[in-house]
């Protein structure tokens, strides 16, 4: 279906949850991108559902089971176990970059008056971790049916660049503060790119010695 239609393939399964989510992808990125160019500091919310869905649908058009569709076969259990994995997973890397070691910060976000929006604020963005830990799961899941896997690994961290720190560059949103190394591409430090690595690939190694084996015991 994919190689024939691509992405507006999902029209044609009788999935009508499926149909909803590819509906949602465009309209998220939409406000995302609205939300950015009003220089807004929540824009990445948005962003953060967008992308999930938008490599979930291509990896589904793909043949591959996802996490999604553990939402839509209603295995909410499932879900759950994944998600605070990867939100403890996520909370870690804040706690050792951004707070202990100091390599990154948010200005904007830290800045928002009064304290209790601020403080709601940045729960709401440590809720939303997982879900971008998601959507790398779902880029290599739909990369690996077309490229050996570790290239696919690859694209996965370079399109999670392209997606996050390239609009970064320039609303900074987060600054990173790298010692003793400067070097960039594009503007985003070289440790910074490395640093990717890790956030792709604990993701999905999850997902192929845990998750993709729960999703098979699942009745699709």
């Amino acid at each position: 279906m994919f190689k024939k239609y691509g992405y507006f393939g999902i029209f044609l399964t009788k999935d009508m949850n499926r149909k909803i989510f590819y509906c949602l992808t465009p309209l998220l990125f939409m406000v995302s991108g609205l939300l950015y160019y009003y220089h807004s500091k929540i824009w990445y919310n948005f962003l953060v559902f967008g992308a999930w869905f938008l490599f979930d649908n291509l990896a589904s058009l793909r043949k591959q089971k996802t996490t999604l569709d553990i939402i839509i076969k209603k295995k909410y259990k499932l879900f759950l176990e994944v998600y605070l994995v990867l939100l403890g997973f996520g909370i870690l890397i804040e706690l050792l970059g951004s707070i202990l070691l100091g390599l990154w910060s948010y200005p904007k976000l830290w800045s928002i008056e009064p304290f209790w929006f601020m403080l709601l604020i940045n729960i709401v963005g440590y809720l939303c971790y997982p879900f971008i830990l998601i959507s790398f799961i779902e880029e290599y899941r739909f990369f690996k049916t077309i490229v050996k896997r570790w290239w696919a690994v690859i694209l996965s961290v370079v399109v999670g660049i392209l997606i996050w720190e390239i609009p970064n560059v320039f609303s900074r949103d987060w600054i990173y503060n790298i010692p003793y190394f400067k070097s960039e591409l594009f503007g985003v430090n070289l440790i910074v790119i490395l640093g990717w690595l890790i956030l792709v690939i604990f993701p999905v190694l999850l997902d192929h010695f845990v998750l993709r084996h729960k999703i098979s015991e699942v009745k699709f």
